[in-house]
Parts: structure tokens; C-alpha cells; sequence
């Protein structure tokens, strides 16, 4: 992630008012938001140092993958805030070492066999913006090692990670939870997967690269690219094929029910439809994995992005006004939106109508526009856990880091 070492602590929180007519600067404004969002952030840490999911909800359990997110957000913060929420998170650090499991993973749940990769993914981003000790040293190997090792190396799903060893999954028949093994990959997970890689420096000489950006060419609306024969198999005997439009979808499994966005028919070929979040964190894994930007998979993925190019509604997800469907991963695609756009390195962002989008702008000012009772986020679509504001402003803190690193 984009460390912020610019403005000095009385610039970014100057409490002098504007001249009359005069707005405040957009950093200033945003790093008084990110503060307030960031001292409630860390009264709801636990004195064990964790953070819980479903802490409002009343169901509160210690989360790694929680914990792991707003610890990489507070040691990324502008580096004159950092000492206000170093104590938060070295504690969450220290919690975070103490849920090591013996194979390098961090998991959730009690003895750590939930979600493994996940989880693991996001503690390495943590361990990796610490401070260097050689504890931390050993467990972010061990993370790495877990991470390389479960990267799927066979079969259709080669080059991606799933979510990792036990999901819990609702029986369609009798309501209940049961834990199942994981064995579907998709591109959220390996992009978080490629995400820690990345942060703890894996060398770009490692074959995990390779098979990484093989599996999100499964994932890619590109027949130029997405050519694998076991796919293309799988996909024409559901009666599906691959599209032509660069968007990038969420597993190559061709069963429809997984499709978060579902299909679209153009003419006589039914595909699976692609959408923001999925297309962004395919274009950072591409870039990640060494490729270029006039790659073909990074082009097409890009001219989808500036033909779908969207602040306050989440592309590929229809607009419904009572439903908000449109609204649904909101922040969690904020967050790959910023990480892509970043490591893209195109500021402003010309769309396919030739405009020009100061990106880190327009999100900062979407922040400041929704941002609740002055310290949180929450989204209105409460799918993937975003009616959770603790798991909402997690990702919020961790956009609002890339972004300072692009507001002077």
C-alpha cells in the first residue's frame, strides 16, 4: 500500500477556518474525517487487541481477517497520524502473531481451520507494514510459504486461491450452517492473495506469478486471452462461452449460481457477466505479476474500467432503487478500485467519453459525502458483510491511505 509522507500533522488538521467563500483543501478535510474514523475505529478494539465481526450485531467474535485489515490500515495511515494509532496496532499485531498456526496460515474461528487462505492473505498485509522484528520475520515467511504452497497448481481452477480449507455454506434445505472444504477458486482471494505477496515482496522471478495471472485470464471476458481448453470446455457444455467485453468475473467454474452478476446474452452466445470489483483486482494482479500495461489482458481489462467507470454505484451490479443492488460490495470495490487505479498509474483517469477523472479526488469527496454520525461508514446494501460498519470502515481507512499518498 501507498505510505503518505507529505503534509505535516498541523497542515492535514489545521483547525484555522477558511477565508468566507473558501473551502478547506481536500487533504485537510479528509485527514479530519480519517481521524474521527479512525478514533472510533480503535475504541472498538478489544483489550486482547483484536477486532470482532458482527460487533453491532450481537454475535462478536475475534476476526483475523478484521483485525488484519484495520491493522494494515492504521500502520499505512499519513505518516504524522501514525504514532496516534501505533499502541491500537501493536496490539492487533501481537494478536494477530498469537493465531499462527503451526503451517504458517492464520485462520478464523477458534482453532484457525476457517477460511485459511483469506485470513492469511490479509494478517501478511498487516505483518508486512510492521515494524521488522524477527518474530514478525518468521511469521511473514510462514504466511508466504502457506500462501504459495495452497496456490491451486492443477485443473481448472490452476493459478487461483480459494478461499482456503473450511467455508461455512447454508444447507438449501435445512437453514443451517455446516463446514464444507473450499475447492473453488476466485479472483477476490487470489488478488488478496497476490495483494500480501506483493506487500511482503515476493521476488516477481516466482512462478506463483505466472500461474496467478494464468488463472485470471479464466476469469477474463477476452477471447484473445482466455483460451484454456479445460474452460472453454466447461463453459460450452453449460451453454456459455467467453465474452469479448475485457471485464473479468469471479470464478472460471461455469456453474451460473456462482456468478456474482450473473450472465448477459449478446445475440445468440450467453456469458458470464463481469463486474468492477473483480475487473480492478484482476488489472492489479495482472500488473503485480510483471505485465505490461499494453498487455492485452491489462488493455482490455482497462477499456472496460473507462467504459464503466463509476463512483457512488458498484459497474455490473443493475441500478434498483429499493433493493439497491447497485450498491451491493460498494466499499470493498472502492478499495480494489483505488489499489488498480494506483498501481496503474494514470491520474486523471480518461474514460471512454474523454473525460478526465481525478480519481483520489472523487473518492476522497464520496468519503467525506457519506461518511456517518462523523466517524463511520456503512453500506445501505448489507450483502458481503458491508452492513457490518466496522468491516466498512476497515476498507474506507485503507482506500483513504492510497488516496493521501495522491492528494497534496
Amino acid at each position: 500500500m501507498t505510505r503518505f509522507a507529505g503534509l505535516s500533522l498541523a497542515a492535514l488538521l489545521s483547525a484555522s477556518l477558511p477565508a468566507a467563500g473558501q473551502e478547506r483543501p481536500l487533504p485537510e478535510r479528509l485527514a479530519e474525517t480519517y481521524t474521527a474514523a479512525a478514533d472510533w475505529i480503535a475504541g472498538q478494539q478489544g483489550a486482547d487487541g483484536a477486532w470482532r465481526a458482527g460487533l453491532l450485531g450481537g454475535n462478536a467474535e475475534p476476526s483475523v481477517a478484521y483485525t488484519g485489515l484495520l491493522a494494515a490500515g492504521l500502520l499505512n495511515a499519513p505518516e504524522n497520524l501514525r504514532a496516534r494509532y501505533k499502541a491500537a496496532a501493536s496490539r492487533a499485531v501481537a494478536w494477530l502473531l498469537s493465531k499462527a498456526n503451526r503451517d504458517g496460515s492464520f485462520g478464523e474461528g477458534e482453532n484457525g481451520s476457517f477460511l485459511k487462505t483469506y485470513s492469511t492473505a490479509i494478517a501478511l498485509m498487516a505483518l508486512s507494514s510492521s515494524e521488522w522484528s524477527d518474530r514478525i520475520g518468521d511469521a511473514v515467511r510462514g504466511a508466504q510459504a502457506f500462501l504459495r504452497h495452497h496456490q491451486i497448481r492443477e485443473g481448472l481452477h490452476r493459478g487461483g486461491s480459494g478461499y482456503g480449507d473450511l467455508e461455512l455454506k447454508r444447507d438449501p434445505e435445512t437453514g443451517e450452517f455446516r463446514a464444507v472444504h473450499s475447492a473453488i477458486a476466485n479472483v477476490s482471494t487470489t488478488a488478496f492473495a497476490a495483494d500480501a505477496l506483493r506487500a511482503s515482496r515476493l521476488s516477481l522471478s516466482d512462478e506463483y506469478w505466472e500461474r496467478a495471472a494464468d488463472f485470471v485470464r479464466k476469469c477474463q471476458n477476452n477471447s484473445e486471452v482466455n483460451r484454456d481448453p479445460a474452460r472453454l470446455a466447461a463453459l460450452r457444455e453449460k451453454g456459455l462461452s467467453v465474452g469479448e467485453d475485457g471485464s473479468i468475473i469471479y470464478t472460471p467454474e461455469p456453474d451460473r449460481a456462482l456468478q456474482k452478476a450473473g450472465t448477459v446474452r449478446v445475440g445468440d452466445r450467453e456469458t458470464v457477466a463481469g463486474y468492477g470489483s473483480m475487473t480492478y483486482d484482476g488489472i492489479k494482479t495482472y500488473l503485480y505479476a510483471g505485465l505490461s500495461k499494453d498487455s492485452p489482458e491489462v488493455r482490455s481489462a482497462v477499456d472496460w474500467a473507462r467504459r464503466n467507470y463509476s463512483i457512488g454505484s458498484h459497474p455490473g451490479f443493475a441500478f434498483d432503487r429499493q433493493k439497491r443492488h447497485h450498491l451491493r460490495g460498494l466499499y470493498y470495490y472502492y478499495l480494489v478500485m483505488a489499489r488498480a487505479l494506483d498501481a496503474y498509474g494514470e491520474r486523471p483517469f480518461v474514460t471512454a467519453d474523454g473525460r478526465g477523472h481525478d480519481w483520489p479526488a472523487e473518492l476522497a469527496e464520496e468519503f467525506l459525502k457519506t461518511i456517518r454520525e462523523s466517524r463511520l461508514w456503512k453500506n445501505d446494501n448489507p450483502a458481503w458483510y458491508e452492513g457490518d460498519p466496522v468491516l466498512v470502515t476497515a476498507y474506507v481507512l485503507n482506500t483513504c491511505d492510497i488516496l493521501f499518498g495522491h492528494l497534496r
